[in-house]
């Protein structure tokens, strides 16, 4: 990267988290299909369905060639953006180092509850040298010594609060006991939280600025200071007034430490979205396009609430239509694209339409 593509990146982003005019919406990319996990030949020999996955099978050195070819890949590209290396996507961190056992399918890689009783809530903690703590943080290590200051090292998808405990005791099992016994689930809710920030935390303190500020991983969007994003995808089977009084609290204190912040949201979810714009610290809305879901046009209405209140994450596999359609009815600024291209070259086709 020249120092004058830095600079106009960095330049365009300000102007995103300002909420400022500009002449086009900053877009990220990532090339491939929707399976992330396969997208690593490293992993490969672990998705075999049924198999059980263990810290030691994860060999970090193994994944580095992967990354280097992605970033590689992304800065031919052109993007807006700065590409972001994060801990291997596909494992689901949060619930391994809540002690869940990890599994693997032939494209993505799963969390089994374990919890029988509320009551070993007290037994959850964070504990830096636990197996899945201390391969997370070896990910985090070695991505920020790859990086040599070239891009930034993020967060990967890591779940927030209705996605942790819903695995670690199972979904229906944290449905009613959020109904019959409200006084345990509030305190495990404070229990996977601290957890949560614990490990974002000592993930940090492995991870220098880049260029003055930090990338929020996953979307790679760059910022001006330290970041942080989480999600609730089980938001989406609780009562709007369940979700307000269990696990909006607990979004206020992800986001109370940080400026710049970030929730993920399915369309299934939107009936969160006022609870959320109320949530001050929280600076960016980010919504996904699903397969089979609802289309950008059905979403338009609830994205317009967004962005008139707050920044704006569109993410999803999107053509030249979509985009113009985008643009069309969303007011730029304070408005950031991430695109699933199915190659480079459909990337950089999108990126120069998104600049023209």
């Amino acid at each position: 990267m020249s120092e004058s593509s830095i600079a106009q990146r960095i330049a365009l982003h300000k102007e995103y988290w300002e909420r400022r005019p500009v002449a086009f919406p900053p877009a990220s990319f990532r090339c491939g299909d929707f399976f992330i996990a396969r997208h690593f030949s490293a992993a490969r020999p672990l998705l075999v369905p049924g198999k059980r996955i263990t810290p030691e099978m994860l060999d970090v050195d193994a994944f580095l060639g992967d990354y280097e070819r992605m970033f590689g890949e992304l800065e031919k590209v052109g993007q807006s953006a700065f590409w972001t290396a994060e801990p291997y996507t596909g494992i689901p961190w949060m619930e391994a180092i809540l002690g869940c056992a990890v599994y693997a399918g032939d494209a993505a890689f799963t969390a089994e509850p374990w919890m029988e009783s509320l009551d070993q809530i007290e037994t959850l903690r964070f504990d830096p040298d636990g197996p899945w703590a201390k391969k997370y943080l070896e990910f985090t290590s070695k991505l920020v010594a790859l990086s040599n200051g070239r891009f930034p090292v993020g967060q990967p998808i890591m779940r927030g609060p209705t996605d942790m405990i819903g695995t670690v005791m199972g979904q229906a099992e944290m449905v009613f006991a959020l109904v019959d016994q409200p006084v345990a689930m509030h305190r495990f809710v404070e229990r996977v939280t601290d957890i949560f920030l614990d490990v974002i935390a000592a993930q940090q303190r492995l991870v220098p600025l880049f260029h003055g500020g930090s990338a929020i991983g996953f979307y790679h969007l760059w910022a001006p200071g330290p970041s942080i994003w989480f999600q609730d995808d089980l938001a989406a089977i609780l009562s709007p007034e369940i979700y307000r009084d269990f696990f909006i609290p607990a979004a206020e204190r992800i986001c109370a430490g940080y400026d710049y912040t970030l929730v993920h949201l399915h369309p299934q979810s939107f009936f969160v979205v006022d609870d959320l714009l109320k949530i001050e610290r929280l600076k960016v809305i980010e919504v996904n396009r699903d397969v089979g879901g609802l289309t950008i046009q059905e979403m338009m209405p609830t994205l317009r609430k967004i962005l008139s209140q707050k920044n704006l994450v569109v993410w999803g596999d999107y053509s030249e239509d979509d985009l113009d359609y985008i643009r069309s009815e969303l007011r730029v600024e304070g408005l950031f694209l991430n695109v699933i291209a199915r190659s480079t070259t459909d990337a950089d086709r999108l990126a120069r339409h998104i600049e023209q």
